[in-house]
């Protein structure tokens, strides 16, 4: 096992997709049917967020563990790009992110027999290019900066899933956002990593209080804190 690398997931399940949106005219819209208010379901989202630390030389970010083109090889495995869409990269999502400046984001759905691969006469748009603007033409684009949380909350209503690069303290971590929980698509495969790409801790959200504790390898390795579990070879969900 590769004790000197770690790769956490934070995972925050059931997020209220309300909580994305501000609060406008709509949020005092009164609703005459009562009953609706018990029967509506009430649209949910996950985010999972990947971050990687190379203990060896005190160094963070996940683009900095040495099996971290094995993980971008899990993400470009599981997601494409929606059809119809500006493509900025035509070497894939992998590329896209150690190229895309911070808080870039990238729109993707999930990989299926009836997903329709973007044709390479669609690659017209170079990152070299001015970064989109986050406006309502910015929901036609494959990625754009800084997402809003309206904008946010209209991909995740589509049925996308947001990619956002960010910044950690030497290179950088991805979180990821959909409104079908992904959890289990990415435990197996990670696991699988294992024991020698790297130590594996499967976090739970909730249970992070602070910015400080994301980074508890510095200074409780051996014992980590309540919600955050090491995942082994053996470990079943």
């Amino acid at each position: 096992m590769s004790t000197n690398q770690l790769l956490k997931l934070v995972f925050f399940h059931d997020q209220r997709m309300e909580e994305l949106t501000s609060s406008s005219s709509d949020s005092i819209k009164v609703d005459n049917d009562i009953l609706s208010l018990f029967t509506k379901p009430d649209p949910t989202y996950s985010r999972l967020f990947f971050m990687g630390s190379d203990l060896a030389n005190n160094r963070y970010g996940i683009n900095l563990l040495d099996a971290y083109p094995s993980v971008a090889t899990i993400i470009e495995k599981l997601y494409t790009l929606p059809s119809k869409l500006e493509w900025s990269n035509e070497h894939g999502i992998g590329d896209w992110m150690q190229n895309a400046p911070m808080d870039a984001y990238l729109r993707l759905v999930r990989k299926s027999k009836d997903t329709i691969q973007p044709s390479r006469t669609d690659l017209d748009t170079s990152l070299a290019k001015d970064i989109p603007t986050t406006d309502k033409k910015n929901l036609e684009q494959a990625w754009g900066y800084e997402i809003e949380s309206s904008v946010l909350h209209k991909l995740l209503m589509k049925e996308e899933v947001v990619l956002v690069k960010r910044a950690a303290m030497d290179g950088f971590d991805i979180d990821l956002y959909s409104k079908r929980n992904p959890y289990i698509d990415f435990f197996y495969p990670l696991q699988s990593l294992l024991p020698d790409a790297f130590r594996f801790f499967s976090i739970n959200g909730k249970r992070v209080y602070s910015k400080e504790a994301l980074y508890f390898e510095q200074t409780r390795l051996h014992k980590p804190p309540h919600g955050f579990e090491e995942v082994h070879p053996e470990s079943v969900l």
